[in-house]
């Protein structure tokens, strides 16, 4: 049975954070963690032998997260684990760790949207808030939240921070670092396109995905695919456009009635994670100095001035949402910028039909998310 351990003991050591690791989507996230971060380690030949990566599990199900924990810290690879339920505490999972990632809370069911899901996770959310801003340093720390409803939770954390935490939040430039993970949106918008073309005689079959930028929210119409900047877009006609931006805006819907309700998008969710978080870890490494990607971050710090360069003239673009997914550089600092550009390069349907359907109920969930903030 692997034992919980505190990592910072041991020196080069990268901790990882999973908080519902015990979940549909963090089991099998903590699998893809455990059987494959080595491989970033490998990257650094001076550091080689010197750095380490720990996964530290948390879950409130106590008999779910030891279990999985013992079957994992089976697998051969240098990956160490331990398991943290609420009988020993969150602290020993949280404290001096670099990366947390959040896929905890109530999964969606038939029927649900994903603000259905709101009242209940804000709760979950802002106990695992407090609790990253008793034990991390949140100078230095990353948070990424799985967790639905995205559009609404990371406003959540990053003002209950701002306005509950003011004492250690203050000056730290943390929401530079909390991130909604969207990137099964545009794992989902390069699958369908790639099956699409294919099937059209578009394209004949490759092993290359295309590349498909999906910005706004996590949210049905909030979610934007710009099928307007890929390789095969003028290719495609109207009808194939259409089915292609539905799909990708509702394709969790597509699952969760594939599972007859029993379930939602966990498999594809733990890969996307998966894709997002390695690239962290090459970050967090020292492999790389910064990294890029789309991830759904805050434009505005607490004193409400962009927080990165490109964000003041995002604004205007999108009728200042104060929170946007959008392609950025991210350095060890959180986000340091943002492609602003790709907002203009849009095509007449995204910038004058899709834009438009996505602000008002982007700014409404935002809006939600830092009210219950606030509030509670």
């Amino acid at each position: 049975m692997p034992h919980p351990i505190n990592p910072a003991l041991q020196p080069n050591t990268l901790k990882i954070s999973i908080l519902g690791a015990a979940g549909g989507i963090g089991q099998s996230l903590s699998l893809l963690l455990k059987t494959q971060l080595h491989f970033p380690l490998k990257t650094n030949s001076t550091q080689r032998d010197k750095n380490h990566i720990h996964l530290a599990l948390y879950d409130v199900n106590e008999d779910a997260i030891n279990g999985v924990v013992a079957d994992l810290s089976h697998i051969d690879t240098p990956v160490s684990i331990s398991n943290h339920s609420p009988a020993t505490g969150i602290k020993d999972c949280l404290m001096n760790s670099s990366l947390v990632i959040i896929p905890a809370g109530m999964p969606r069911k038939p029927g649900m949207n994903r603000e259905d899901l709101f009242n209940i996770n804000a709760k979950i959310m802002s106990n695992l808030t407090d609790d990253i801003a008793k034990y991390c340093d949140l100078s230095k720390v990353f948070v990424l939240i799985i967790s639905n409803p995205v559009n609404s939770l990371v406003p959540v954390m990053v003002n209950r921070l701002w306005h509950k935490h003011q004492d250690v939040s203050k000056n730290t430039h943390i929401e530079r670092r909390i991130m909604g993970v969207t990137k099964l949106d545009i794992v989902r918008a390069k699958t369908f396109l790639h099956e699409v073309t294919i099937d059209a005689d578009i394209t004949p079959r490759s092993n290359d995905m295309p590349d498909v930028p999906v910005i706004g929210g996590h949210s049905g119409e909030t979610i934007m695919p710009l099928f307007s900047q890929s390789r095969s877009y003028k290719s495609l006609d109207k009808d194939q456009l259409a089915y292609l931006i539905h799909r990708v805006q509702y394709g969790g819907d597509e699952v969760v009635k594939a599972k007859n309700g029993l379930g939602s998008a966990t498999l594809s969710m733990a890969h996307a994670g998966f894709k997002v978080v390695n690239k962290f870890v090459s970050l967090l490494l020292g492999n790389v100095s910064e990294i890029h990607g789309i991830c759904y971050v805050s434009l505005l710090d607490s004193e409400g001035h962009p927080t990165a360069m490109g964000m003041e003239k995002l604004l205007p673009l999108i009728d200042n949402c104060a929170f946007f997914s959008i392609p950025m550089t991210i350095t060890k600092k959180g986000v340091t910028s943002v492609d602003y550009d790709i907002v203009d390069r849009m095509d007449d349907h995204e910038r004058n039909e899709m834009l438009p359907l996505c602000l008002p109920k982007l700014k409404k969930s935002v809006e939600t998310g830092s009210k219950f903030a606030i509030e509670n």
